[in-house]
Protein backbone atom coordinates (compact mmCIF):
# COMPACT_ATOMS: atom_id res chain seq x y z
CA UNK A 1 0.00 0.00 0.00
CA UNK A 2 1.21 3.42 -0.80
CA UNK A 3 -0.22 6.25 1.23
CA UNK A 4 -0.13 9.20 -1.26
CA UNK A 5 0.28 12.86 -1.05
CA UNK A 6 0.63 13.46 2.80
CA UNK A 7 1.91 15.91 4.85
CA UNK A 8 4.32 13.48 7.35
CA UNK A 9 6.36 15.13 10.62
CA UNK A 10 10.00 13.85 11.09
CA UNK A 11 9.88 14.04 14.83
CA UNK A 12 13.56 13.90 14.75
CA UNK A 13 14.07 17.19 13.36
CA UNK A 14 10.97 18.75 13.98
CA UNK A 15 9.72 19.73 10.62
CA UNK A 16 7.33 18.73 8.04
CA UNK A 17 8.01 16.61 4.88
CA UNK A 18 5.21 18.21 2.36
CA UNK A 19 3.88 15.97 -0.44
CA UNK A 20 5.76 12.66 0.64
CA UNK A 21 4.55 9.30 -0.05
CA UNK A 22 4.77 6.52 2.39
CA UNK A 23 5.00 2.68 1.17
CA UNK A 24 4.04 0.29 3.85
CA UNK A 25 4.42 -4.01 3.64
CA UNK A 26 3.86 -6.52 5.64
CA UNK A 27 3.44 -4.00 8.82
CA UNK A 28 6.55 -1.69 8.22
CA UNK A 29 7.29 1.12 6.44
CA UNK A 30 8.76 0.14 3.42
CA UNK A 31 10.04 3.40 1.71
CA UNK A 32 9.40 7.21 1.58
CA UNK A 33 9.00 9.86 -0.96
CA UNK A 34 7.71 10.56 -4.51
CA UNK A 35 6.81 6.70 -4.94
CA UNK A 36 4.28 4.80 -7.79
CA UNK A 37 3.26 1.50 -7.86
CA UNK A 38 0.14 -0.56 -7.20
CA UNK A 39 -2.77 -0.50 -4.61
CA UNK A 40 -1.94 3.81 -4.22
CA UNK A 41 -4.40 4.83 -1.90
CA UNK A 42 -5.11 8.95 -1.60
CA UNK A 43 -7.98 9.08 0.70
CA UNK A 44 -5.58 11.16 2.78
CA UNK A 45 -4.14 13.51 0.48
CA UNK A 46 -3.09 16.51 1.69
CA UNK A 47 -3.42 15.34 5.42
CA UNK A 48 -1.23 15.49 7.86
CA UNK A 49 0.63 12.10 9.36
CA UNK A 50 2.70 11.91 12.62
CA UNK A 51 4.25 8.71 14.56
CA UNK A 52 1.64 6.55 16.42
CA UNK A 53 1.47 7.80 20.40
CA UNK A 54 3.15 6.64 23.34
CA UNK A 55 1.97 6.99 26.60
CA UNK A 56 4.59 5.93 29.18
CA UNK A 57 2.20 5.75 32.27
CA UNK A 58 -1.22 3.65 32.54
CA UNK A 59 -3.11 1.94 34.47
CA UNK A 60 -4.88 -0.20 32.51
CA UNK A 61 -7.11 -2.08 35.44
CA UNK A 62 -8.14 1.20 36.58
CA UNK A 63 -11.27 2.89 35.04
CA UNK A 64 -11.15 6.20 36.34
CA UNK A 65 -13.42 5.72 38.72
CA UNK A 66 -13.58 8.64 41.53
CA UNK A 67 -12.97 6.35 44.25
CA UNK A 68 -9.82 4.25 42.64
CA UNK A 69 -9.13 2.14 45.84
CA UNK A 70 -12.70 1.42 46.63
CA UNK A 71 -13.19 0.34 42.88
CA UNK A 72 -10.13 -1.77 42.62
CA UNK A 73 -10.85 -3.87 45.95
CA UNK A 74 -14.33 -4.09 44.67
CA UNK A 75 -13.45 -5.94 41.30
CA UNK A 76 -12.87 -9.38 40.63
CA UNK A 77 -10.57 -11.37 37.96
CA UNK A 78 -13.01 -11.22 35.19
CA UNK A 79 -13.97 -7.33 35.97
CA UNK A 80 -10.18 -6.42 35.40
CA UNK A 81 -9.87 -8.04 32.31
CA UNK A 82 -12.83 -6.73 30.69
CA UNK A 83 -11.85 -3.39 31.83
CA UNK A 84 -8.31 -3.72 30.72
CA UNK A 85 -9.47 -4.81 27.13
CA UNK A 86 -11.89 -2.11 26.77
CA UNK A 87 -9.44 0.48 27.90
CA UNK A 88 -6.41 -0.73 25.18
CA UNK A 89 -9.74 -0.10 22.72
CA UNK A 90 -9.87 3.40 23.67
CA UNK A 91 -6.14 4.49 23.72
CA UNK A 92 -5.45 2.96 20.17
CA UNK A 93 -8.27 4.45 18.86
CA UNK A 94 -7.39 7.51 20.33
CA UNK A 95 -4.07 7.47 18.43
CA UNK A 96 -1.77 5.56 20.81
CA UNK A 97 -0.42 2.53 19.60
CA UNK A 98 2.05 1.70 22.31
CA UNK A 99 1.63 1.85 26.49
CA UNK A 100 3.50 1.35 29.29
CA UNK A 101 1.50 0.07 32.38
CA UNK A 102 3.08 0.56 35.31
CA UNK A 103 1.51 -0.75 37.76
CA UNK A 104 -0.38 -3.83 37.34
CA UNK A 105 -3.11 -6.73 39.44
CA UNK A 106 -1.42 -10.16 39.97
CA UNK A 107 0.31 -10.38 36.85
CA UNK A 108 -2.92 -10.07 34.80
CA UNK A 109 -0.92 -7.42 32.73
CA UNK A 110 1.46 -10.02 31.39
CA UNK A 111 -0.34 -12.24 31.03
CA UNK A 112 -2.71 -10.05 28.45
CA UNK A 113 0.25 -9.36 26.29
CA UNK A 114 0.46 -13.22 25.15
CA UNK A 115 -2.97 -12.27 23.33
CA UNK A 116 -2.24 -9.15 22.43
CA UNK A 117 1.19 -10.48 20.57
CA UNK A 118 -1.07 -13.28 18.96
CA UNK A 119 -3.07 -10.43 17.51
CA UNK A 120 -6.67 -11.41 19.74
CA UNK A 121 -6.90 -8.19 21.06
CA UNK A 122 -7.24 -4.30 19.46
CA UNK A 123 -5.05 -3.11 21.51
CA UNK A 124 -1.51 -0.76 21.61
CA UNK A 125 1.47 -2.58 22.22
CA UNK A 126 2.05 -3.45 25.88
CA UNK A 127 4.54 -2.99 28.12
CA UNK A 128 3.52 -4.24 31.66
CA UNK A 129 5.42 -3.81 35.15
CA UNK A 130 4.04 -6.66 36.64
CA UNK A 131 3.44 -5.61 40.07
CA UNK A 132 4.84 -2.14 41.86
CA UNK A 133 7.14 -2.84 44.71
CA UNK A 134 6.74 -0.74 47.40
CA UNK A 135 7.79 -0.68 51.30
CA UNK A 136 5.44 -2.02 53.91
CA UNK A 137 2.13 0.06 53.91
CA UNK A 138 3.92 2.21 51.08
CA UNK A 139 1.88 4.19 48.62
CA UNK A 140 -0.16 1.61 46.56
CA UNK A 141 0.42 -1.21 48.76
CA UNK A 142 -3.13 -2.74 48.04
CA UNK A 143 -1.95 -3.99 44.56
CA UNK A 144 1.73 -4.11 45.09
CA UNK A 145 4.58 -5.92 46.50
CA UNK A 146 5.65 -5.27 49.72
CA UNK A 147 9.49 -5.47 50.78
CA UNK A 148 11.76 -3.74 52.79
CA UNK A 149 15.59 -3.63 53.00
CA UNK A 150 17.63 -4.10 50.25
CA UNK A 151 17.73 -7.73 50.16
CA UNK A 152 13.97 -8.45 50.04
CA UNK A 153 13.35 -5.58 47.59
CA UNK A 154 16.14 -7.64 45.05
CA UNK A 155 13.99 -10.47 45.42
CA UNK A 156 10.77 -8.60 44.66
CA UNK A 157 12.10 -7.18 41.80
CA UNK A 158 13.56 -11.09 40.57
CA UNK A 159 9.82 -11.85 41.25
CA UNK A 160 8.52 -9.74 38.82
CA UNK A 161 11.42 -10.20 36.41
CA UNK A 162 10.46 -13.98 36.60
CA UNK A 163 6.92 -13.51 35.98
CA UNK A 164 7.72 -11.92 32.36
CA UNK A 165 7.76 -7.88 33.08
CA UNK A 166 9.27 -5.60 30.58
CA UNK A 167 9.90 -3.31 32.89
CA UNK A 168 9.91 -2.72 36.78
CA UNK A 169 8.09 -0.08 38.85
CA UNK A 170 8.98 0.77 42.59
CA UNK A 171 7.66 3.42 44.91
CA UNK A 172 10.03 6.48 46.11
CA UNK A 173 7.87 8.55 48.08
CA UNK A 174 3.94 8.65 49.40
CA UNK A 175 1.05 9.17 46.85
CA UNK A 176 -1.89 11.19 46.46
CA UNK A 177 -4.26 8.29 46.31
CA UNK A 178 -2.82 6.01 49.14
CA UNK A 179 -4.78 7.13 52.41
CA UNK A 180 -2.28 8.29 55.57
CA UNK A 181 1.20 8.60 53.62
CA UNK A 182 2.78 12.01 52.82
CA UNK A 183 3.43 12.65 49.53
CA UNK A 184 6.46 15.15 50.33
CA UNK A 185 8.11 12.07 52.41
CA UNK A 186 10.52 9.45 50.76
CA UNK A 187 9.67 5.98 50.85
CA UNK A 188 12.36 3.44 49.84
CA UNK A 189 15.77 4.49 50.89
CA UNK A 190 18.47 4.96 48.20
CA UNK A 191 20.54 1.60 49.21
CA UNK A 192 17.02 -0.12 48.60
CA UNK A 193 16.66 1.98 45.35
CA UNK A 194 20.26 0.92 44.00
CA UNK A 195 19.50 -2.91 44.39
CA UNK A 196 16.17 -2.66 42.89
CA UNK A 197 17.76 -0.81 39.73
CA UNK A 198 20.64 -3.00 39.94
CA UNK A 199 18.72 -6.25 39.35
CA UNK A 200 16.31 -4.34 36.92
CA UNK A 201 19.50 -3.55 35.01
CA UNK A 202 21.20 -6.83 34.85
CA UNK A 203 18.38 -8.54 33.42
CA UNK A 204 18.29 -5.89 30.76
CA UNK A 205 15.18 -3.77 31.68
CA UNK A 206 14.48 -0.56 32.30
CA UNK A 207 13.36 1.17 35.98
CA UNK A 208 10.40 3.79 36.93
CA UNK A 209 9.63 5.06 40.14
CA UNK A 210 6.45 7.08 41.46
CA UNK A 211 7.78 9.82 43.03
CA UNK A 212 6.32 12.97 44.68
CA UNK A 213 8.95 14.63 46.90
CA UNK A 214 12.07 16.60 46.85
CA UNK A 215 14.45 14.09 48.26
CA UNK A 216 13.05 10.89 46.78
CA UNK A 217 13.46 12.86 43.22
CA UNK A 218 16.90 12.72 44.44
CA UNK A 219 17.59 9.61 45.73
CA UNK A 220 16.28 8.07 42.46
CA UNK A 221 18.58 9.78 40.55
CA UNK A 222 21.51 8.55 42.55
CA UNK A 223 20.30 5.42 42.52
CA UNK A 224 20.20 5.55 38.50
CA UNK A 225 16.74 5.09 37.94
CA UNK A 226 15.69 5.75 34.35
CA UNK A 227 12.84 7.56 34.98
CA UNK A 228 10.63 9.45 37.53
CA UNK A 229 6.96 9.83 37.22
CA UNK A 230 5.55 12.69 38.27
CA UNK A 231 8.39 14.41 39.87
CA UNK A 232 6.08 16.44 41.42
CA UNK A 233 8.11 18.52 44.13
CA UNK A 234 11.49 19.07 41.88
CA UNK A 235 13.51 21.77 43.14
CA UNK A 236 16.42 23.16 41.59
CA UNK A 237 19.13 21.23 42.89
CA UNK A 238 17.30 17.79 41.79
CA UNK A 239 16.49 19.54 38.67
CA UNK A 240 20.48 19.58 37.72
CA UNK A 241 20.68 16.17 39.04
CA UNK A 242 18.13 14.91 36.58
CA UNK A 243 19.51 17.07 33.94
CA UNK A 244 23.13 15.70 34.70
CA UNK A 245 21.84 12.12 34.64
CA UNK A 246 19.29 11.85 31.53
CA UNK A 247 17.38 10.81 34.06
CA UNK A 248 13.66 11.20 32.21
CA UNK A 249 10.61 12.88 33.53
CA UNK A 250 7.49 11.07 32.83
CA UNK A 251 5.14 14.50 34.35
CA UNK A 252 1.57 12.86 34.60
CA UNK A 253 0.02 16.34 34.42
CA UNK A 254 -3.21 14.75 33.76
CA UNK A 255 -3.60 13.23 36.95
CA UNK A 256 -3.24 16.47 39.21
CA UNK A 257 -5.10 18.79 36.98
CA UNK A 258 -7.83 16.05 36.34
CA UNK A 259 -8.35 15.81 39.85
CA UNK A 260 -8.15 19.58 40.95
CA UNK A 261 -10.13 20.07 38.39
CA UNK A 262 -13.22 17.70 38.16
CA UNK A 263 -13.01 16.35 42.07
CA UNK A 264 -14.80 18.67 43.86
CA UNK A 265 -17.86 17.70 42.08
CA UNK A 266 -16.54 14.41 40.90
CA UNK A 267 -16.72 12.15 43.91
CA UNK A 268 -13.26 12.19 44.57
CA UNK A 269 -12.46 10.83 48.39
CA UNK A 270 -11.38 14.49 50.31
CA UNK A 271 -8.11 12.90 51.71
CA UNK A 272 -7.04 12.56 47.77
CA UNK A 273 -8.61 15.71 46.59
CA UNK A 274 -6.88 17.69 49.12
CA UNK A 275 -3.28 16.33 48.19
CA UNK A 276 -4.20 17.02 44.61
CA UNK A 277 -4.67 20.42 46.01
CA UNK A 278 -1.88 21.15 47.98
CA UNK A 279 0.66 19.75 45.03
CA UNK A 280 -1.20 21.03 42.09
CA UNK A 281 1.09 24.38 41.61
CA UNK A 282 4.25 22.73 42.47
CA UNK A 283 3.17 20.21 40.19
CA UNK A 284 3.49 22.83 37.14
CA UNK A 285 6.40 24.37 38.41
CA UNK A 286 8.42 21.40 38.34
CA UNK A 287 7.44 20.52 34.26
CA UNK A 288 8.22 24.30 33.91
CA UNK A 289 11.64 23.34 35.79
CA UNK A 290 12.21 20.70 33.60
CA UNK A 291 11.76 23.05 30.55
CA UNK A 292 14.28 25.53 31.83
CA UNK A 293 16.71 22.64 32.58
CA UNK A 294 16.05 20.64 29.64
CA UNK A 295 15.44 17.26 31.65
CA UNK A 296 14.62 14.83 29.00
CA UNK A 297 10.33 14.21 28.80
CA UNK A 298 8.35 11.69 28.00
CA UNK A 299 4.76 11.64 27.90
CA UNK A 300 2.48 9.86 30.45
CA UNK A 301 -1.10 10.24 31.65
CA UNK A 302 -1.24 8.27 34.65
CA UNK A 303 -4.38 7.21 32.90
CA UNK A 304 -7.34 5.42 35.54
CA UNK A 305 -6.63 7.48 37.94
CA UNK A 306 -10.06 9.97 39.57
CA UNK A 307 -11.97 10.92 36.10
CA UNK A 308 -8.49 10.72 34.28
CA UNK A 309 -9.67 8.23 31.62
CA UNK A 310 -8.23 5.79 29.36
CA UNK A 311 -8.36 7.44 25.53
CA UNK A 312 -7.28 10.78 26.49
CA UNK A 313 -3.95 10.53 26.05
CA UNK A 314 -3.80 13.52 23.73
CA UNK A 315 -4.94 15.73 26.17
CA UNK A 316 -1.44 15.41 28.02
CA UNK A 317 0.01 16.83 25.36
CA UNK A 318 -2.29 19.95 25.20
CA UNK A 319 -1.29 20.27 28.97
CA UNK A 320 2.43 20.22 27.94
CA UNK A 321 1.59 22.80 25.12
CA UNK A 322 -0.42 25.21 28.01
CA UNK A 323 2.49 25.06 30.49
CA UNK A 324 5.31 26.13 28.29
CA UNK A 325 6.31 23.44 25.76
CA UNK A 326 6.26 23.87 21.97
CA UNK A 327 3.70 22.11 20.22
CA UNK A 328 5.96 20.05 17.90
CA UNK A 329 8.90 19.49 21.09
CA UNK A 330 5.53 18.15 22.93
CA UNK A 331 4.43 15.42 20.45
CA UNK A 332 8.22 14.64 20.38
CA UNK A 333 7.73 13.47 23.81
CA UNK A 334 5.03 11.61 23.05
CA UNK A 335 6.45 9.60 19.94
CA UNK A 336 10.60 9.57 19.63
CA UNK A 337 11.58 10.41 23.47
CA UNK A 338 8.66 7.93 24.62
CA UNK A 339 10.37 5.15 22.20
CA UNK A 340 14.01 6.22 23.52
CA UNK A 341 12.56 5.48 27.47
CA UNK A 342 10.26 2.08 26.89
CA UNK A 343 13.63 1.26 24.34
CA UNK A 344 12.00 0.57 20.94
CA UNK A 345 13.49 3.66 18.96
CA UNK A 346 14.82 1.13 16.69
CA UNK A 347 11.43 0.11 15.86
CA UNK A 348 8.56 3.03 16.87
CA UNK A 349 8.68 6.64 17.65
CA UNK A 350 9.04 8.55 14.51
CA UNK A 351 8.50 7.46 10.52
CA UNK A 352 11.25 6.15 9.53
CA UNK A 353 12.25 3.66 6.69
CA UNK A 354 12.08 0.13 8.33
CA UNK A 355 10.11 0.90 11.29
CA UNK A 356 6.76 -0.79 12.50
CA UNK A 357 3.73 1.43 11.04
CA UNK A 358 2.15 2.69 13.40
CA UNK A 359 0.72 6.05 12.44
CA UNK A 360 -2.07 8.83 12.94
CA UNK A 361 -3.55 10.55 10.40
CA UNK A 362 -5.43 14.14 10.94
CA UNK A 363 -7.56 16.16 8.56
CA UNK A 364 -5.42 19.49 9.50
CA UNK A 365 -2.18 20.45 11.04
CA UNK A 366 -1.97 19.91 14.43
CA UNK A 367 1.15 22.21 14.71
CA UNK A 368 -1.07 25.25 14.00
CA UNK A 369 -4.11 23.22 16.16
CA UNK A 370 -2.97 21.40 18.51
CA UNK A 371 -6.60 19.99 19.56
CA UNK A 372 -6.69 18.18 16.37
CA UNK A 373 -4.96 15.49 18.12
CA UNK A 374 -8.36 14.60 20.15
CA UNK A 375 -9.63 13.73 16.58
CA UNK A 376 -7.82 11.38 14.43
CA UNK A 377 -8.74 11.11 11.17
CA UNK A 378 -7.32 7.17 10.69
CA UNK A 379 -5.08 5.43 13.42
CA UNK A 380 -2.72 2.79 11.26
CA UNK A 381 -1.30 0.34 13.92
CA UNK A 382 1.33 -2.32 11.70
CA UNK A 383 0.02 -0.90 8.62
CA UNK A 384 -3.56 -1.94 9.92
CA UNK A 385 -6.57 0.85 9.54
CA UNK A 386 -8.20 0.72 13.64
CA UNK A 387 -10.86 3.78 12.79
Amino acid sequence: MIYKNLNVLDVINEKWLEHTDIEIKDGSILNMGKLSGVYEDFSYENCYMIPGLIDCHTHIFMAGDADTIGSVQSMNTTDYVLLAIKNLERHIKSGVTTIRDVGGINHYDIELKKHIKNGELLSPDLYAAGKIVTMTGGHGYFIGREADGETEVRKAVREQLKAGADLIKVISSGGVLTPGVDVNAYQFNIDELKAATEEAHKAGRKICTHCHSTQGIKNSVLAGIDSIEHATLLDREGAQMMAEAQTYMVPTLSAVDNIVKKGKDGGIPEFALKKGIDVYRKHLNSFRLALEYNIPIAMGTDAGTPLNYHGDSPREILLMVENGMGVLEAIKTSTINGAKLVGIDDKAGSISIGKNADLVIFKTNPEQQPETLLTPLQVIKRGRHIL
